[in-house]
């Protein structure tokens, strides 16, 4: 099961892909949460403790790793690379069966191209996708360009997440239109942040209606004023029953 959960940013994505990986991997499931996001909060929201997350490498700032796996001795580069083991190098360890690969950005190379850099991208989302066993959930970079490119294309279930508002709404509707024109599969959107029933009609006016909803909680804000992760500062908390829900609703319609 492979799960990418996007959003504009600051909608609540990594929030709601740490908690969801490790309420998921509390089922038994051995799950990887993949940092897609340049900001690489992931970690903390897991509940890893900062200087194991500061002591993980970063994938793409690799440079010479991926060189080895991409370039070829007279300039070109690997279609295909090796990335069967990438998990096992790069993975760290976190609670409830979860553990995190931290992929950083590619950084623009000026005039260089960056094509072994995409190469071994495209390949490592291949494998994640379709050469593992394990539950992965993508917490995607804000924003489109990783739909423009296509990357996501394969998973079995898109987690679009809305806050009741126009700017979210509407990087929502381009990112659903964008989902139709690859055939992404099973997109759905996700309200977060809904403090009255109003909230919900105004993103199902323009969205069609929800998958989940997931109330405001303060205790979010709480959580990330000091680093930790939501599940251990508030397990009983609105939002996490809202995510055991958004879990069953995931089980229940057999994505897994």
């Amino acid at each position: 099961m492979k799960i990418a959960i996007i959003g504009k940013g600051g909608v609540g994505k990594t929030t709601i892909a740490a908690c969801l990986a490790r309420i998921i991997g509390r089922d038994g499931y051995k799950v990887i949460a993949v940092d897609a996001d340049p900001s690489l909060n992931l970690a903390a929201s897991l509940g890893i403790p900062k200087n194991i997350a500061l002591e993980a490498p970063v994938l793409f700032n690799e440079e010479e790793f991926i060189k080895s796996r991409t370039l070829l001795p007279d300039g070109l580069y690997i279609m295909n690379p090796k990335v069967d083991d990438i998990i096992e190098k790069f993975g760290v360890k976190g609670p409830d069966n979860v553990t995190l690969i931290k992929f950083g950005e590619i950084k623009s190379g000026g005039t260089r191209c960056l094509c072994p850099e995409y190469s071994f991208l495209r390949a490592l989302f291949s494998h994640l996708v379709l050469g593992r066993k394990d539950v992965v959930i993508f917490d995607m970079v804000a924003g489109l360009e990783h739909m423009s490119r296509g990357t996501i294309k394969g998973v079995n279930l898109v987690l679009c997440i809305v806050e009741p508002n126009v700017k979210a709404i509407d990087v929502a509707i381009q990112m659903k239109k964008l989902a139709e024109d690859l055939q992404l599969k099973n997109f759905n959107i996700v309200v977060n942040k809904v403090r009255c029933k109003d909230d919900v009609k105004l993103v199902e006016n323009l969205l069609g209606p929800p998958f989940s909803i997931i109330p405001y909680d303060e205790n979010v804000v709480e959580a990330d004023k000091l680093g930790l992760s939501l599940l251990d500062y508030a397990p009983n908390s609105k939002v996490i029953k809202a995510i055991i829900e958004l879990k069953e609703n995931i089980f229940g319609h057999k994505y897994i």
